[in-house]
């Protein structure tokens, strides 16, 4: 469900529209800040059993210590609440350049490195992307190609995010995506 909501999320940012109205949680779900998340949407979370450092523990609220995949777990019910009121507000939109295929694969990039980050570190302070490849790289040990492999694909997101600074085409950009998001599949860096 993430990548539909947070892919469908990047179309309506490609395609200019107003998000003023889910300005918060378009960054905190795009951040991986499920917590914040959660409380602004303020869906109920369905029963979960977390095991943790020898505990076991049934849970039907957030943290804000939760690791980011038990707080994906969680947003279950909030994300689906979220979509459907940004399908209301902007309705099915096609896009001339990307398939919905791009969209949610930028979604699941995104969310991975960033996942994976978070859940390594202690601070949940928001970090930007590209220090996110920064410091992914010296945790995996990343060769220079890789790393800027990463990044090409961080700036196929800001093209997404920010269409008016692209200044080659869609193809070229996607191509870049595709080599990057094969990458994170061969680090095993996703959250599927």
């Amino acid at each position: 469900m993430i990548q539909v909501v947070v892919g469908y999320m990047y179309k309506v940012l490609k395609n200019e529209l107003d998000i003023s109205e889910f300005k918060s949680e378009f960054a905190a779900i795009r951040h991986g800040h499920y917590y914040d998340f959660i409380k602004s949407i303020g869906k109920h979370i369905d029963f979960i059993v977390v095991y943790n450092n020898g505990v076991i523990d049934k849970e039907t609220d957030i943290k804000e210590t939760d690791i980011d995949y038990v707080g994906l777990l969680k947003s279950g019910e909030s994300l689906k609440d979220f979509y459907r009121k940004c399908c209301l507000k902007f309705g099915d939109i096609v896009d001339s350049d990307l398939s919905n295929d791009y969209f949610e694969k930028a979604a699941l990039f995104e969310l991975s490195l960033r996942m994976h980050l978070n859940n390594k570190r202690l601070t949940k302070h928001r970090v930007t992307l590209e220090n996110v490849i920064n410091e992914i790289s010296n945790l995996k040990k990343l060769t220079d190609l890789e790393v800027e492999t990463f990044h090409k694909g961080r700036q196929f997101l800001n093209f997404i995010k920010r269409p008016k600074i692209l200044k080659s085409d869609w193809n070229t950009v996607a191509s870049d995506f595709d080599k990057a998001y094969s990458l994170l599949l061969v680090k095993k860096l996703t959250i599927e």
